[in-house]
């Protein structure tokens, strides 16, 4: 990793700081302060899955990134606006991912077992990742602060949305009936994939099952014997 960006090499410009430092922030490339960025949220997700969000700190935060406290003020106000910040590129990779598994129908017809599967493999990718237990924590936070709840619900809607869209797309070549209710179908599918999934993907240890396994046992489960 790159060297921290402390007094001597830092772009972000803190309180008492001369004039060629102050420079120095209008001369750093865009490219730099988003790697900064990205390297505080990583140590951000670290700190949150391992301790909660009420047991992490910025200071937690600051020792886990190698970043001085006025680097992480300057891109963040605190940690309200960290996790805000996660959830908002969770969620927003969640959904340009389903958009781009619905709106790509000329390039493969992609079944509903075939959809699950595919996101739920991204669903393992962010639980496995270092934000791993991260989403429990978000939803704990979200019981109680209505504005981190307001921003989960605006992206939770939206997936739901494109998984309804889906499941016209599906009832119109017959994999669905038409008579289902899509309301409740992309409800029912929105808590397999993330709840569901992500549940038993952290929790049940040497037990949980990889996005394959979890759809096989589904279709295995809800078959219906001739």
């Amino acid at each position: 990793m790159k060297n921290p960006l402390f007094k001597a090499n830092s772009p972000v410009p803190n309180t008492g700081q001369t004039s060629p430092l102050k420079k120095r922030l209008l001369c750093a490339k865009q490219a730099e302060l988003d790697k900064s960025k990205d390297l505080i949220l990583t140590a951000a997700r670290s700190c949150f899955a391992k301790q909660g969000f009420a047991g992490t700190s910025i200071r937690d935060i600051q020792e886990a990134s190698g970043f001085s406290r006025g680097n992480i003020y300057h891109f963040f106000k605190g940690k309200e606006e960290i996790v805000k910040t996660i959830i908002t590129q969770n969620l927003g990779r969640y959904c340009e991912r389903i958009e781009t598994i619905i709106k790509a129908p000329n390039e493969r017809d992609v079944n509903l077992s075939e959809l699950i599967c595919e996101l739920a493999s991204f669903a393992e990718e962010i639980t496995k990742g270092p934000g791993k237990g991260m989403a429990f924590h978000v939803w704990s936070l979200a019981m109680v602060d209505l504005d981190i709840r307001q921003t989960m619900l605006i992206y939770f809607e939206k997936i739901r949305s494109a998984l309804e869209n889906k499941i016209v797309e599906l009832q119109k070549v017959g994999q669905i009936a038409k008579s289902k209710n899509v309301q409740n179908l992309s409800v029912t599918l929105f808590g397999l994939i993330i709840p569901g999934f992500t549940l038993q993907s952290v929790f049940m240890d040497e037990k949980s099952l990889n996005a394959n396994q979890y759809i096989e046992s589904l279709e295995l489960l809800f078959k219906t014997n001739s």
